[in-house]
């Protein structure tokens, strides 16, 4: 079996056996369920999920809505908070797996790594000193964010992406025949004025010149040596691979279990795991099959406990789960639409909000 469709079936065998769990305690306690705050609730919902698609979290956002809107009470807001994003969650991994072509090697022991911290590293890193941690977190994040903006600004030793123009031009010097290429970089240009179910053909892909030069022999491989207008983009992108080799694989293993331990005091996954995938010189974007996978596979085991428990708000981890499926999916298409440039520089924007929401958390603890 194919290692990325393994971890495919683990997942969604894993979610069901959550969610079957999930719906009987409901059933069984079917009087907790009152037409009181739906509409915040569901709000809340969409919002943290739509948020959390885009790497920037959604328990902070939930906690804030339901402080506001108090439609949970501050006791059960642990439990609701895993409960009802445990399936969001899950979904995100699906759909960010099937847009991003990562190696199955990379995203299976980056994932193994943030497990096995949380199982066996959280008795080591509750030891140190949150503030510590989160003004070291939030130093790094600044530091990684403005090595990205250099990169997306091709200041310094970063390679920039080819111009469509180009990418036709490189394509031919190297043997191929492109049919109606200026029709391609026209369409580009103009992709507004193209139709909706041809906007997916027609999209930058973003490439620079050394990964055309990867993909270019997988090309010729598969026998396309003539690709017309519609089969530029689709036979690129669909080749593009991300993962880590090496030193850097092992590198990459070692941060994720300490990322994954953190995340058992309360530190999140995401933005650190964006930028610990960048820093290791692979596309930022691999970063999202990688920390939507490892918090998917964590994020249900602490669920089923507090489900075991009974602590958490029934009502609000059913609306949550119901309109933060719908926050998922809209921030998916919105973010497989947008440019590799513009979808970096959300990343830049999440990396500057959470390293300032680490410093406020360690003054906070200073109090």
């Amino acid at each position: 079996m194919d290692i990325v469709l393994f971890i495919k079936v683990a997942i969604l065998a894993y979610g069901a056996v959550f969610a079957f769990i999930f719906i009987k305690d409901c059933i069984k306690h079917k009087e907790d369920f009152t037409k009181t705050k739906l509409v915040p609730l569901a709000i809340i919902g969409f919002i943290s999920d739509l948020l959390d698609t885009w790497g920037i979290g959604s328990f902070a956002t939930c906690q804030a809505g339901f402080k506001f809107s108090k439609s949970c009470s501050d006791e059960n807001m642990p439990g609701t908070l895993n409960i009802a994003h445990t399936i969001p969650t899950i979904a995100e991994f699906l759909l960010f797996l099937e847009l991003i072509k990562i190696e199955g090697l990379t995203l299976v022991t980056l994932i193994a790594g943030a497990a096995i911290g949380a199982v066996f590293g959280a008795s080591i890193v509750s030891k140190w000193s949150p503030k510590v941690i989160r003004i070291g977190l939030g130093t790094a994040l600044l530091i990684l964010a403005g090595v990205l903006s250099c990169k997306l600004a091709h200041i310094g030793p970063f390679e920039s992406t080819m111009k469509p123009t180009a990418i036709v031009a490189e394509l031919e010097a190297n043997g191929f025949t492109i049919e109606n290429g200026d029709d391609w970089v026209a369409n580009i240009k103009n992709n507004k004025n193209v139709p909706d179910d041809k906007k997916d053909l027609f999209t930058d892909p973003s490439i620079t010149k050394t990964e055309l030069h990867k993909v270019i022999p997988l090309l010729k491989e598969s026998g396309l040596t003539t690709l017309t207008a519609e089969e530029i983009t689709p036979s690129i992108t669909s080749r593009l691979t991300y993962g880590l080799h090496g030193m850097k694989l092992i590198l990459g293993i070692l941060i994720n279990t300490l990322l994954g331990a953190l995340m058992t005091i309360g530190v999140g996954l995401y933005a650190p795991c964006m930028a610990m995938i960048s820093a290791l010189g692979v596309n930022v974007t691999a970063a999202f099959p990688v920390m939507m996978g490892s918090c998917a596979f964590l994020m249900p085991s602490a669920g089923l406990k507090f489900l075991k428990a009974g602590k958490y708000d029934r009502k609000a981890a059913v609306m949550i789960t119901i309109f933060g499926l719908g926050g998922v999916f809209v921030a998916y298409k919105v973010a497989s639409m947008l440019p590799m440039n513009v979808l970096t520089g959300i990343i830049i924007c999440v990396m500057i909000y959470t390293a300032i929401t680490f410093f406020r958390d360690a003054k906070k603890a200073e109090k």
